[in-house]
């Protein structure tokens, strides 16, 4: 069995130590996987302005985000004091670490003019996200997508400060 692993304090020893030269300059959002072991996994985001991932969570994995540079907004599905389904948005800006359990339903974005960039540590290592969507009142999925970072390692694009 794998040892456990705490998402949001890995995240806050880690996030400090990273920088991804270049990330300034991406037109979409990029991802890199940088760590990746039986008990968790780590990606670093890069968000130019505009950059957003729709409604999605991370299967049985529970993670946390921490911003590195920039600011972003996450936005999550809650029920007003009407019984109305909306997104409630909060702002992320630099040095804050997010926590989630397992299920929980969000969307990212860049909102901002800058880039942003942010770490994303999963534990167990993500291997799924389920993509959902607001309609009529309902949270509905959409579909699952396989977590492949295989595709995205790219030794020497990441560099400890």
């Amino acid at each position: 069995m794998p040892p456990r692993i705490d998402p949001c304090d890995l995240a806050r020893h880690l996030a400090p130590a990273l920088h991804w030269p270049g990330a300034g300059a991406v037109r979409e959002r990029e991802w890199r996987l940088i760590a990746h072991t039986e008990a968790f996994d780590a990606w670093l985001i890069a968000w130019p302005p505009g950059g957003t991932v729709a409604l999605h969570d991370h299967g049985p994995s529970q993670g946390a985000l921490s911003v590195i540079a920039g600011t972003l907004v996450e936005a999550v599905p809650w029920r007003d004091d009407t019984g109305r389904l909306a997104l409630r948005r909060r702002e992320v800006g630099v040095g804050t670490t997010l926590g989630f359990r397992a299920g929980h339903v969000h969307d990212v974005t860049n909102e901002s003019g800058t880039h942003a960039l942010s770490l994303h540590v999963y534990t167990p290592a993500l291997t799924e996200m389920t993509l959902f969507e607001l309609r009529a009142d309902r949270l509905v999925a959409r579909g699952v997508q396989p977590a492949d970072g295989a595709d995205r390692r790219a030794p020497g694009a990441i560099a400890l400060r």
